[in-house]
């Protein structure tokens, strides 16, 4: 008796290894496989209908596009991850969520930025800052707190896929490629930074900084919109 359980429990072991190496292998870690696949084109002939000059595009305004994936980095602390879920909290329905964008820069800390272009023939961006005003309340009724005349700049970063945010740090942020703005962001305004081509589906990732000493914070969710955001411009 004793050893028919032992041959079941056995057999039940190697089953669940054998379940877990098919999941293993089937199912991979979707962060890191899907970020190697191409986007399909869903604009296939576009380009070639505008360039033939047969058709003329209606006039359409800027889009607003919020980052896929924002975080923040510590200079002082090279290993430390990027926090999640600053603001998750518990109810009697479970675990809340809520979407939200941090952008946070102080001397030791810089806020990493990633963006996708998602559209055809809008493929101009301008990358801005927007706040609000001092004293109105973000998210959670957190006020803005920043510094007057902090200089942020802004550095490109060396990637072409997806930032996994679960691995982010000092560490193992991209590689800058260059500088691309240098500018001072004031409270109650939407401020320039950078313009740059964006072809559609491609991504975009910035660094944001000090340049000397300084303090940025601020919140934003579905609520508001404030933080750093690129907008789209028509170019067809």
């Amino acid at each position: 008796m004793g050893l028919l359980v032992l041959i079941f429990a056995v057999s039940d072991i190697v089953a669940l290894l054998y379940i877990s190496h098919i999941f293993d292998s089937v199912f991979p870690d979707p962060l890191v496989e899907n970020s190697k696949l191409e986007i399909a084109n869903q604009y296939i002939g576009l380009e070639d209908l505008y360039k033939s000059g047969t058709a003329n595009a209606s006039k359409l305004n800027p889009i607003l596009i919020e980052p896929r994936t924002i975080a923040q980095v510590f200079r002082d602390k090279p290993n430390q991850l990027a926090p999640l879920g600053e603001h998750e909290h518990m109810t009697e329905l479970g675990t809340i969520a809520p979407r939200e964008q941090h952008l946070y820069i102080d001397a030791n800390t810089h806020t990493i930025a990633q963006f996708r272009a998602v559209d055809f023939g809008m493929e101009d961006c301008s990358l801005v800052v927007i706040l609000p005003a001092d004293g109105e309340p973000d998210e959670g009724d957190i006020p803005l707190k920043m510094t007057t005349a902090s200089t942020l700049v802004v550095h490109a970063l060396d990637t072409g896929v997806p930032l996994d945010i679960r691995k982010l740090s000092w560490r193992t942020k991209p590689a800058r490629v260059k500088e691309v703005a240098s500018f001072v962001p004031r409270a109650g305004e939407e401020t320039f930074a950078t313009r740059f081509p964006c072809e559609w589906a491609s991504l975009h990732t910035f660094e944001v900084s000090c340049e000397t000493e300084c303090l940025l914070d601020v919140w934003s969710s579905h609520n508001g919109t404030w933080g750093i955001y690129i907008y789209q411009h028509q170019t067809i």
